[in-house]
């Protein structure tokens, strides 16, 4: 069983491999240099950075029971193994994976606070620079009314 690293550097991962004619034993030996994928999804949290070869292909190793999934066609088998059949992941894990995954919000109960809403907005408007006169503007009301009806910018 061969190991292949795939951290987020950008060295070269070096293999070597034997190959036999069928009508003869010759034995060619050669070296394949490639440079690992970027590992750009939040799936591969859960699965060691080092690839295994089994059968003559890369398999990632889950983090939490030790299964070894291919990666040769991207992360979808590594998502679905982390979002359904995983026995080895707690729940919370589970479920704050699977709302990474979703487009939809996570089903938290919500309660606007204006406080903090106006705090937060004052830091931003601070950092930003922007001038408290862009308070005042007629269009800036109407669109916070989209996000959150009740709450009311308080100018100069």
């Amino acid at each position: 069983m061969l190991a292949y690293d795939i951290s987020k550097s950008s060295s070269q991962v070096k293999m070597s491999c034997n190959a036999s004619e069928s009508s003869g034993t010759h034995d060619v030996a050669c070296q394949i240099c490639r440079t690992p994928r970027h590992t750009r999804s939040n799936v591969w949290e859960h699965f060691e950075q080092a690839l295994v070869q089994v059968d003559g292909d890369l398999k990632a190793t889950c983090k939490y029971c030790g299964l070894k999934l291919n990666t040769k066609s991207g992360t979808s088998s590594l998502r679905g193994h982390i979002a359904n059949p995983c026995q080895g992941i707690d729940s919370c894990t589970k479920k704050r994976f699977q709302a990474s995954m979703s487009k939809q919000p996570l089903e938290v109960d919500f309660v606007f606070d204006p406080q903090i809403c106006r705090e937060v907005m004052n830091k931003f408007i601070i950092h930003a620079e922007i001038p408290f006169l862009k308070l005042e503007d007629p269009y800036l009301q109407p669109w916070i009314n989209t996000m959150q009806p009740t709450f009311q910018v308080k100018g100069r």
